[in-house]
């Protein structure tokens, strides 16, 4: 299977958009580049791909109108960006993780390293740059892990003193084939239930 991706600037993380803001942008790039790209997406549409309600769709498509990154067909204007790119996978938008575990994932794979696909971003940094609470990006980090996106290895360093101490994790970003596997499996589980 062909895997194809679709690329988002990295100056996004610049933009203070908001999870549902985040997902709305990166769902409307993925059609645009990969669907019909005379399409239009409706609010309906947008909130049932990403979990939320109409209301928040429609208030998410007009934020981003209103920003000035949507032109009047609903696709994505990126004016002054840099020439810096990280890509997503198309696939991320199917397999039922919502608005705010997309965004926690985006931005791991805007900071992994693209030859060990690892990374170690805080808690505490991730919440600061997708807007979400530390707890919530935790909670969000576990089901990424749970349902095969990541894998998740604490740290430890040794400082001056020779005190040890908890250091961030270690994420591993997973083949997204991995992710499809495991949403296949528990469809099937399911049905067999």
């Amino acid at each position: 299977m062909n895997q194809r991706r679709f690329s988002i600037p990295n100056d996004i993380w610049k933009w203070n958009l908001k999870p549902q803001g985040f997902a709305t942008l990166a769902y409307l790039c993925y059609l645009h580049i990969h669907c019909n790209k005379g399409a239009s997406s409706s609010a309906d549409e947008i909130a049932s791909q990403l979990h939320m309600s109409k209301d928040m769709a429609a208030e998410q498509l007009s934020e981003l109108n209103h920003r000035g990154l949507l032109d009047q067909h609903m696709v994505p204007v990126f004016k002054n960006t840099s020439k810096n790119f990280f890509s997503l996978p198309n696939e991320l938008f199917f397999l039922n993780i919502g608005h705010g575990v997309i965004t926690v994932y985006a931005y791991l794979l805007y900071c992994e390293d693209r030859r060990t696909h690892q990374c170690h971003p805080s808690y505490r940094t991730i919440s600061d740059v997708v807007h979400l609470t530390v707890s919530t990006v935790m909670k969000h980090i576990t089901k990424l892990a749970d349902r095969q996106f990541i894998t998740v290895e604490s740290t430890s360093y040794i400082d001056k003193r020779g005190m040890k101490w908890n250091g961030n994790n270690l994420y591993t970003i997973l083949p997204i084939q991995m992710a499809m596997d495991y949403c296949y499996q528990q469809q099937l589980l399911r049905l067999e239930a």
